[in-house]
């Protein structure tokens, strides 16, 4: 168990590094409405997206911003190359290599139980997701379009993190009806993108 606790912490303080580097290392578009792509200014209205603290929006998280980031520095140094490129390269890094994007939540049993063989269950399967949504949303805040790809991995993340929407518990109903809201209208968007 030590080990493995040093070996996240490694992991992170490595992750935490490579995005503080790339952060400093080219200028990056302040994520804020006026600064998005024209499409991203007409779909992209709310608040809540360019609110970084809010855990509910696409950059809000910290997993959800590194993307951002990091999306933004690959792109840079591959800007020809297919975005699978960037995916496979997030999932590795994050210790998901392989991860099938296009698993939905059409059958909760099989995506449970596939969940119950992550090490961290839930909890890696939401940071997956956020990855894949922030990478959408990034795609649409920077270039004005989301590719079809993405939109069809971001479509498949919404399906299973509704799946999920009950481990927020009882006593995180409230939580539980706002994240459902802000999926549907993210999902909304996504669709605009």
């Amino acid at each position: 168990m030590r080990i493995l606790l040093n070996v996240l912490t490694i992991f992170s303080c490595l992750l935490f590094y490579q995005v503080c580097n790339a952060q400093s290392a080219i200028k990056y578009i302040e994520i804020d409405w006026k600064n998005g792509s024209e499409a991203a200014k007409k779909i992209m209205v709310s608040d809540f997206y360019y609110n970084l603290i809010d855990a509910w929006s696409p950059f809000g998280s910290d997993r959800g911003n590194d993307t951002y980031y990091l999306y933004c520095d690959w792109k840079s140094k591959h800007p020809n190359e297919n975005v699978k490129g960037f995916i496979d390269e997030e999932l590795i890094a994050c210790g998901y290599p392989g991860f099938d994007l296009y698993l939905d939540g059409s059958d909760p049993k099989k995506l449970k139980s596939i969940v119950n063989t992550m090490q961290n269950q839930y909890i890696s399967l939401n940071n997956i997701n956020i990855i894949v949504i922030s990478l959408a949303f990034s795609q649409l805040f920077l270039e004005g379009r989301i590719e079809p790809e993405v939109k069809r991995w971001a479509e498949a993340a919404f399906s299973r993190e509704k799946v999920f929407l009950n481990f927020w518990g009882e006593d995180g109903e409230k939580e539980r009806v706002e994240r459902e809201e802000r999926m549907d209208q993210l999902l909304s968007d996504l669709r605009k993108g």
